[in-house]
């Protein structure tokens, strides 16, 4: 039989600073998931559906119509899962309008359909996940918002 070596000792300073490290590191993970929870600000506080109503009224009287269609289907390809992947990734355009004034009561149509882009786990239709991206409110403008709404109300 042969002996076998004994196992380095690890130096006590060396398991403090690892302590010391593993400590730090996990704060700041904590911080950034905390963080990076929190509900994006460019959403009004929803103080219920009339803070909703009133936000997307204010909206709709500069909106234009023309200018959402093509950001809807150019600047931020949208219709992608909108329209050519209705069924199978999100729910198509055609009868939105009407769908979204009875979807989600005391909502009107423009404020169901504000509060789905710029909360998109607000309303999850039955038979889709909630794929659409959370970042609107921080890449669209209260314009470009309003645009959308504007021609997402003409289908």
């Amino acid at each position: 039989m042969s002996a076998s070596a004994p196992a380095p000792r690890v130096p006590l300073w060396a398991m403090g600073i690892t302590f010391a490290l593993l400590i730090v590191f996990g704060g700041v993970f904590l911080l950034e998931f905390i963080v990076a929870s929190e509900a994006p600000a460019a959403t009004p506080a929803p103080d219920g559906a009339a803070a909703y109503v009133a936000t997307v009224e204010g909206l709709l009287a500069t909106a234009d119509p023309a200018r959402g269609a093509t950001l809807v289907n150019s600047g931020f390809e949208c219709h992608v899962c909108h329209e050519q992947g209705a069924g199978r990734v999100a729910p198509g355009y055609d009868g939105l309008a009407a769908r979204a004034a009875t979807a989600a009561p005391p909502l009107t149509a423009a404020a169901y359909i504000y509060q789905s882009i710029t909360e998109p786990g607000a309303h999850v239709v039955d038979g889709y996940a909630n794929a659409m991206p959370n970042n609107y409110p921080s890449r669209l403008s209260e314009q470009d918002l309003a645009d959308i709404v504007a021609y997402l109300l003409t289908r």
